[in-house]
């Protein structure tokens, strides 16, 4: 899940600026941000880090595959819905190879054969077919969405492994392992948000600027409007030294 470092770094470069074009529930949205913050500063963090500390990379990197593997598999009618032949069957060859040869995705042997991961979820089939966006939305214990992009994790929802899962035990089991193993890909960034005037900011604009890069398959036709572009310079360089900071914490 290095991707989920690298991606959002890359596209830190949104114009981390107070007022934006999409977030008209600005004045509610705040309030949940810092709950979901003190949230993760009490026990996300602290537990994502002890995670990194003290399992082994090896089992972490499988647990890591697990989920990825996952990920392929709701890929597939998401690109399918976009009209995407050829990455809806490498995300289905990667599921094939990883949830067989890689016991139910633990080991990644899709990559070793060259089967390239595909970035495609139900947010994205929305967008492809003119799905306005809709409204910023900070959505309490969980984080930043628009609108149009709950429409991801509603379907993983509905129809995830969670489904197979009896007992709520192992459901609890299941979702804590997950946030835990999400948060921890996080962890390089925690530095950058926090050298923010305004975090919150920073994490509405460079998620929705990522997300429209990705609704355009990594060629939008125009830079999203979203505010004053002075500050485009500060937060371009805290992206390239998070970047530094990413490549030199996830070196083997």
């Amino acid at each position: 899940m290095r991707r989920l470092i690298v991606l959002p770094l890359l596209l830190l470069v949104a114009c981390a600026t107070p007022q934006n074009n999409y977030d008209p529930l600005e004045s509610i949205n705040r309030p949940i941000f810092a709950v979901n913050k003190a949230v993760d500063d009490a026990v996300l963090r602290p537990v994502s880090q002890g995670y990194v500390r003290f399992i082994p990379p090896p089992l972490r990197k499988g647990i890591d595959n697990f989920f990825e593997n996952i990920d392929d598999l709701f890929a597939i009618p998401a690109a399918l819905l976009q009209g995407k032949a050829t990455p809806a069957s490498q995300s289905f060859g990667r599921a094939l190879v990883n949830t067989t040869l890689g016991v139910a995705g633990l080991i990644d042997w899709a990559s070793d054969l060259n089967i390239e991961k595909q970035e495609n979820d139900f947010g994205q089939a929305l967008g492809h077919w003119g799905v306005p966006s809709g409204p910023f939305l900070m959505v309490p214990f969980y984080g930043p969405l628009t609108l149009r992009d709950s429409a991801d994790p509603l379907v993983r929802l509905a129809w995830g492994p969670i489904d197979y899962i009896d007992d709520l035990s192992g459901q609890i089991a299941y979702y804590s392992i997950f946030i835990i193993n999400a948060r921890s890909q996080l962890l390089p960034l925690d530095a950058v948000i926090q050298e923010q005037s305004d975090p919150y900011a920073f994490i509405r604009d460079s998620y929705l600027q990522r997300r429209w890069f990705k609704i355009h398959h990594g060629n939008p036709p125009h830079p999203l409007p979203m505010g004053d572009d002075e500050i485009d310079n500060e937060v371009e360089h805290a992206a390239d030294a998070a970047t530094h900071h990413a490549s030199t914490e996830t070196q083997p």
